[in-house]
């Protein structure tokens, strides 16, 4: 289930969906450059690699699409059609797309993205991150005061 908390002037929404195994909270629309997540990263575990959750995630994209700052997505497991994220109301011209390669990984561009304080929300689909990665990824946020969502498949065990 992930539910969208919302501020104090509206409603609370939630959306189910079982490919989502965490509840995730995530402030509703605040005014321009003012998210009450800045500073923080939040974490979406998945099911599977089978990206039907994709869908469910497009108000959240379209939602954070709208602040002054960049929004940077970092190697999204599939390539959307812009037609389909236009009519998400996802603005295109607020978003940079980074893929990893042999020099910077997804996580090490993540880090970067996050603390250079240009980005009001950073997304990534890292895989396995360890619990140290994960607390610089917070550092990174409270030092650019950017939120990170990131976005992976549940590690059996």
């Amino acid at each position: 289930m992930l539910a969208l908390q919302a501020n104090s002037n509206t409603h609370s929404v939630i959306l189910k969906n079982k490919a989502v195994q965490k509840v995730v909270s995530i402030a509703a629309k605040e005014p321009k450059n003012r998210s009450g997540l800045a500073g923080s990263v939040t974490e979406i575990v998945v099911q599977n690699d089978n990206f039907s959750n994709i869908p469910m995630l497009m108000p959240l994209l379209a939602q954070l699409s709208q602040d002054d700052r960049w929004f940077v997505w970092i190697a999204p497991p599939v390539l959307l059609p812009k037609q389909l994220l236009l009519d998400a109301g996802i603005d295109l011209n607020k978003v940079i797309l980074l893929n990893p390669d042999n020099k910077h990984s997804t996580y090490a561009l993540a880090k970067q993205a996050l603390s250079t304080g240009t980005s009001h929300s950073v997304i990534s689909w890292p895989g396995y991150l360890s619990e140290e990665e994960f607390n610089e990824l917070e550092n990174a946020a409270q030092k650019g005061q950017s939120h990170g969502i990131i976005i992976r498949r549940r590690q059996h065990s």
